[in-house]
């Protein structure tokens, strides 16, 4: 019988089609036999296939270990739920409690807090304690849900970082200071420098050396505003938690050197020149009341130093793939309560 045109072009087609459909399946088989023989010639096997991880891998709860072997997340059901507010008159009274903020750039307000201590200034027991929180924490942020806490300015501002911190941590911070790194190079060179306590050997990349390579070993040891910067921020080798302690180093040097009698007479002069490098809501009159605790500032051990620290969050990937900290709020409550004075 003869086929008419359409009708060949139609079992041409059909037949193209059963035979792709038969050679995948073919292939199917002979990939699946090479893979499972240890006679074959050719290596087929994903078997030893290299995983590689990356930090941004979605729907995978689970960390690449050195020796290759796959350490699972655990995963919450929910987010957990934020600790209750510190009711008023658990904490000391007159407590100033300041958000330190370090951001790359002002800019259009689309930056991140990437360093973020809150320094509660205690008249009474004439002390200041630092609290530093890592950029990658997991909070619940009001009007928002969750997500990092180096986001929440960028949503809101102070105003909605405070909220955060008063929702997540039972704490409202009473002001802020914020500077760019460009602006924190002139704050410390504006001082003449300052002695910082290196508690640890860092080695990183570096722009000051002609190695492109540099290394600090424990020590006091001068650092004008660029070396300042460059080991507060350095991360190429060391966690974020590294980096919170080393800005706390930083932050100590410069409170030890603000504070230091041939300074205070300049705190007026001073004060104008950081209003050009620090955004800050902090002002001149609500400064000069402390300036009797410079003394016992002198004194480093009337300068505690709080973190929150890796025993107390747990890692987590969100859906979205991000790598995040999951806080434990007791734990935190905890050293809160201690770093603040409550019911002390």
């Amino acid at each position: 019988m003869r086929l008419k045109k359409h009708q060949s072009i139609t079992l041409a087609v059909l037949f193209v089609i059963t035979l792709a459909f038969v050679g995948v399946i073919f292939a199917g088989v002979i990939v699946a036999a090479m893979a499972s023989s240890d006679n074959s010639p050719y290596q087929v096997s994903l078997r030893h296939y290299q995983v590689t991880a990356t930090p941004y891998q979605p729907n995978s709860f689970a960390n690449i270990l050195e020796d290759g072997t796959i350490e699972l997340i655990p995963q919450p059901v929910l987010t957990p739920t934020p600790v209750p507010i510190i009711p008023v008159g658990e904490l000391p009274e007159n407590q100033l409690n300041i958000l330190l903020l370090g951001v790359d750039d002002f800019g259009a307000n689309n930056f991140r807090t990437d360093v973020i201590i809150l320094a509660s200034i205690n008249p009474k027991q004439k002390t200041v304690s630092l609290i530093s929180f890592p950029r990658d924490l997991y909070v619940t942020i009001p009007g928002y849900w969750s997500n990092r806490i180096n986001t929440v300015w960028a949503l809101g501002g102070f105003e909605l970082l405070a909220q955060t911190f008063e929702v997540n941590f039972g704490i409202r911070p009473d002001k802020y200071m914020m500077v760019n790194y460009n602006g924190f190079k002139d704050v410390v060179n504006s001082l003449g420098g300052i002695e910082v306590n290196v508690t640890e050997e860092l080695q990183d990349a570096c722009e000051t050396d002609p190695s492109g390579w540099c290394i600090l070993e424990p020590g006091e040891t001068h650092m004008d505003g660029g070396q300042a910067l460059w080991y507060a921020r350095s991360r190429k080798t060391t966690s974020d938690f590294d980096r919170n302690r080393r800005a706390q180093d930083v932050v100590v040097a410069i409170f030890r050197k603000a504070v230091n009698l041939n300074m205070l007479i300049k705190v007026p002069e001073l004060y104008g020149l950081y209003r050009e490098y620090v955004d800050t809501d902090v002002q001149l009159l609500e400064v000069v009341p402390l300036l009797p605790m410079a003394s016992s500032l002198m004194n480093s051990e009337n300068i505690h130093r709080y973190a929150v620290t890796p025993d107390m969050v747990s890692n987590w990937i969100t859906a979205e793939g991000a790598m995040v900290l999951m806080p434990d709020y007791y734990a935190i409550s905890n050293m809160l309560n201690e770093a603040l004075y409550r019911n002390e």
